[in-house]
């Protein structure tokens, strides 16, 4: 604009009084109002420079930069580097964790890349997390140190990424088909690897949460109850037993059901109303022949069947008169039931029979299913429930 022009055009004076007072704003749309865009483009410039928060900078530069005529190639760039900048700043100071500072953080790279300030461009991907942009970005700066840095990292994160998917997937195929063992070995590597995600943490609690405790298992096989006890000797008793049978005559623990060699014996543990057997309370160890009632003091009674898969231990008279608890060391074997149980390590395997059907909830199963607590499996057209 001309001397002369400035000297006369009242909204000349007008912007030079505003720019006086410190209202560059106001200043700035005169000018553009006279058709000098590339002074509004400075005052605005400066009003970035002057502003005492991010935002406030940001948004005059942005306004600048709106000004800047096209043909000023060098002062469009040093907007686009100065609104940057900025909010990189920003983001290094408070965090880009929302929706919001992420996207502002985005267009700051953009912006910064377009200003060919490479370093800092790089600097915002590498807040927001995006490594091919930030090696891009790298590669263009020189920095060849810290490219090589980024591309190890990459590298790292890619096969924790691929070993991260293998290990979901493993354990989603194992869940289906009953081998439970293995899907919580791979979500416990899978938290190992991935730590913060919520979702896979969730995942081995649900299955944690579910896993039998102990040898001792309940079931309900056809709508009778059937208790599982992995190992021998299996104290008899009222509470704090293996077998848990109630009754006003029977003592904590009671008695104790064990093999010896080939035979099965029943010792009394010092119970006050004493293990009966036809009738003569029992001193010391006594071994069974067969089939054999015993009494736990005068209101309870129990038949206990060895067998080669178990020792069957019926309660014939009581409060639960009608259960049945098998207990061994090795293969348990529920009559009625075309399948056996075993207690590896922590877990109760059932192991189906040969060429018998089973169905774990939707999922037709072929080999043994690893229990757990809620499951309800359909085995050879018998329901069986694990109760917890």
């Amino acid at each position: 604009m001309s001397f002369f022009r400035r000297l006369f055009d009242t909204r000349a004076r007008q912007a030079l009084d505003a720019e006086v007072q410190g209202d560059l704003r106001k200043a700035a749309y005169l000018w553009v109002d006279m058709g000098d865009p590339g002074k509004a483009a400075e005052l605005m410039t400066r009003l970035g420079e002057q502003a005492k928060n991010v935002e406030e900078k940001v948004q005059a530069w942005v306004d600048a930069l709106r000004f800047m005529p096209p043909d000023r190639e060098d002062g469009r760039r040093d907007l686009e580097a100065r609104i940057g900048v900025a909010v990189l700043e920003s983001a290094r100071e408070r965090g880009a964790v929302s929706a919001d500072a992420k996207r502002k953080l985005v267009d700051a790279a953009e912006r910064l890349e377009r200003a060919e300030k490479w370093v800092e461009a790089a600097d915002c991907y590498e807040l927001l997390g995006r490594n091919e942009d930030l090696a891009r970005c790298l590669e263009h700066a020189g920095e060849i140190e810290r490219l090589e840095k980024v591309l190890e990292t990459t590298h790292a994160k890619e096969q924790r990424d691929a070993r991260l998917r293998r290990l979901v997937s493993e354990q989603e195929m194992a869940t289906r088909v009953g081998a439970r063992d293995v899907a919580r070995r791979a979500l416990r590597e899978a938290t190992l690897l991935a730590p913060s995600d919520p979702s896979i943490a969730e995942m081995l609690r649900r299955i944690e949460e579910k896993w039998p405790r102990g040898r001792r298992l309940k079931l309900d096989v056809g709508g009778a109850r059937v208790g599982l006890v992995g190992s021998l000797p299996a104290v008899i008793g009222r509470s704090d037993a293996d077998v848990v049978v109630r009754g006003g005559s029977v003592s904590r623990r009671h008695c104790e059901i064990a093999r010896r060699e080939d035979a099965v014996v029943v010792r009394d543990l010092g119970s006050r109303n004493g293990t009966l057997i036809a009738g003569v309370p029992i001193a010391g160890e006594i071994a069974l022949s067969g089939p054999t009632e015993i009494g736990l003091g005068d209101d309870v009674s129990l038949r206990v069947s060895p067998g080669a898969q178990g020792i069957a231990i019926d309660v014939l008279r009581g409060l639960d008169r009608g259960e049945r608890v098998v207990a061994g060391e090795a293969e348990l074997r529920v009559a009625g039931l075309s399948a056996t149980f075993v207690f590896v390590d922590d877990r109760a395997v059932m192991q189906p029979d040969a060429g018998v059907s089973v169905v774990l909830g939707a999922q037709n199963v072929a080999a043994g299913v690893d229990l757990l607590y809620g499951d309800v499996i359909t085995v050879g057209g018998v329901r069986v429930e694990v109760l917890a």
